[in-house]
């Protein structure tokens, strides 16, 4: 099953995707596709789909 899911993660002055990836690792993703769908002062909001 493909679930889709909004997670937040720590803002970081060099954003690349292998930042991202590593960070959703850390929640035990492997995801499918990602996107980031908000910015705040400390966080990147992303909606991330992964198989469960």
């Amino acid at each position: 099953m493909i679930l889709t899911n909004q997670f937040k993660i720590a803002k970081t002055q060099n954003l690349e995707s292998s930042y991202i990836e590593r960070e959703l690792s850390k929640f035990g993703l492997q995801p499918l596709r990602w996107a980031i769908v908000d910015v705040t002062d400390t966080h990147y909001i992303l909606t991330v789909s992964y198989k469960s």
